[in-house]
């Protein structure tokens, strides 16, 4: 694949992002909370049909730091002014859980910059996102003492790997090596994308959450969107944070909703099994661009 990166000035911030030309539509995929764009890497080739932009959030992969100002509406004004100023174009939008919020924002307020929506199971309201991270608190902190530089990727590959993982079944939690063994790509992976983050992003998760994500309200962000919208749910028995109840409120606020609960995936979704990710995605985004 010709994947190509480039930097965009916002105003504010630069914004890291790839490229991928094609004659498609143009797709832009936003990445989850302590990730970066290649959290895509699995499926890019499976998309080649569409013209790809992949932008790092602020804060993440390659993109700048920006202390203080890492509330959602952060991140949603630097995706409404990459698609203004370098896309100029009505793009399908696929965003995976903190990206999947953002895509929400995105869409409701720069409604006609996009085509298509496809929200990866991210939870759809400050109070249900909330809960979701409360699980994880404990974990954030710990990741936050290894992000921005402060530690080596292989000493944060060795800390990850002796980090306590709760696992079925048993009383106490055990190190995640023993869970995932010793050469999961997992570790390199998480260790670059820790060493590459501003902690103050955590920060604004663990100390600043109402600022963070306030404006965040199903009833008033899902009825100001005005394309068809996929909500993409993993299985909430597998660690899925989309709950079967705000699917079932947020389905009459959109005005042309639809659902696929992915039994047996979890979180992760295109990280975890991505055929079937891939196969849902391709419908929709396919059906809604042959009906422009």
């Amino acid at each position: 694949m010709d994947i190509r990166e480039h930097t965009f000035d916002t105003g504010t911030v630069i914004i890291n992002y790839a490229e991928i030309p094609s004659s498609g539509t143009p797709l832009v995929l936003l990445h989850g909370g302590n990730a970066r764009w290649q959290a895509f890497g699995s499926i890019l080739a499976e998309l080649a049909d569409w013209h790809i932009y992949a932008p790092d959030f602020r804060g993440h992969g390659k993109s700048g730091w920006v202390p203080n100002r890492y509330r959602l509406q952060d991140y949603t004004d630097d995706i409404v002014v990459l698609l203004r100023a370098k896309i100029q174009a009505p793009v399908h939008l696929f965003g995976h859980s903190l990206g999947g919020i953002v895509a929400l924002m995105v869409a409701s307020q720069y409604p006609k910059g996009v085509r298509a929506l496809a929200v990866g199971d991210a939870p759809l309201s400050r109070q249900t996102w909330r809960a979701a991270l409360m699980p994880t608190l404990d974990r954030l902190a710990a990741w936050r003492d290894l992000c921005g530089g402060q530690k080596s990727i292989s000493q944060i590959i060795d800390i990850l790997k002796d980090s306590p993982e709760e696992v079925p079944g048993t009383s106490e939690p055990v190190p995640m090596r023993a869970v995932m063994g010793e050469e999961s790509p997992f570790y390199d992976w998480m260790a670059t994308s820790l060493y590459q983050e501003d902690p103050d992003m955590l920060t604004a998760i663990l100390e600043r959450f109402d600022i963070t994500a306030d404006g965040y309200e199903i009833n008033i962000v899902l009825p100001a969107i005005q394309c068809p919208v996929l909500l993409l749910q993993a299985d909430p028995d597998a660690g899925g944070v989309m709950t079967d109840m705000e699917i079932e409120q947020a389905m009459p606020l959109l005005s042309q909703p639809s659902h696929i609960r992915l039994d047996g995936v979890n979180h992760v979704l295109h990280n975890d099994r991505k055929e079937p990710v891939v196969e849902a995605l391709k419908a929709f985004l396919q059906t809604e661009q042959d009906e422009k």
